[in-house]
């Protein structure tokens, strides 16, 4: 590939994003492409987003205000934009993202309403520029479904795993409108589906793109 290719995985809680991005790196890995790939998560991939993660989803002697949770969000984006992304992107290789701004519009803005979609999308482009997926996999699970899938989880739920069912149904309906918004970007795909199905399909696309 001449120029890089930056594709995030979007969805709410439980709907196996981390899954399949593992999945996804090992079948990478067999192939003897990690080089031409770059993995990444929201917030973190470095010491200081990794810290902002662990203030944002764990810290709970001192719960961030809402508005400074949204700004954490953002000053990790920037330092995961300009230290990794834009230097792998400008070489040439895919990006992967496990969350980026979409998750800010969806949790932030529908589900919190700390500041509108345009007002969050007007801060994104003003901290971090053009850098936009150009490919989107949303997992869509219910948030039905998905308290079901966390009540069998081992290890401790983060913050936001804890909200409310009110609140991940105000996260599932705002993905659902970036979806309708972008649909050259945004592939669907149903989280309710066995994993190994789900992962065909993301192999099936990426080929079908010349990624891999």
């Amino acid at each position: 590939m001449n120029k890089g290719y930056f594709i995030s995985f979007e969805g709410g809680e439980a709907c196996g994003k981390s899954t399949q991005i593992k999945m996804l790196k090992d079948y990478i890995s067999s192939l003897s492409q990690t080089d031409k790939f770059l993995f990444v998560r929201e917030p973190g991939g470095t010491p200081l987003t990794e810290e902002i993660r662990r203030l944002i989803l764990n810290y709970e002697i001192d719960k961030p205000l809402e508005m400074t949770e949204l700004l954490l969000f953002c000053a990790a984006r920037v330092e995961d934009v300009e230290k990794c992304i834009k230097p792998a992107l400008a070489q040439g290789k895919v990006v992967v993202a496990d969350r980026f701004y979409d998750s800010t519009i969806a949790y932030q803005g529908m589900a919190r309403q700390i500041m509108s979609s345009e007002d969050i999308l007007t801060l994104t482009k003003k901290i971090i520029g053009d850098i936009k997926p150009d490919l989107t996999f949303y997992l869509k699970l219910s948030p039905e479904e998905a308290f079901k899938r966390k009540l069998s989880m081992n290890g401790e739920l983060d913050r936001i795993e804890k909200e409310s069912i009110e609140f991940h149904r105000a996260v599932a309906k705002g993905y659902e409108l970036i979806a309708s918004i972008e649909k050259e970007r945004f592939y669907v795909i149903d989280a309710s589906k066995p994993s190994d199905k789900i992962f065909n399909e993301i192999i099936k696309v990426l080929k079908n793109k010349d990624i891999l």
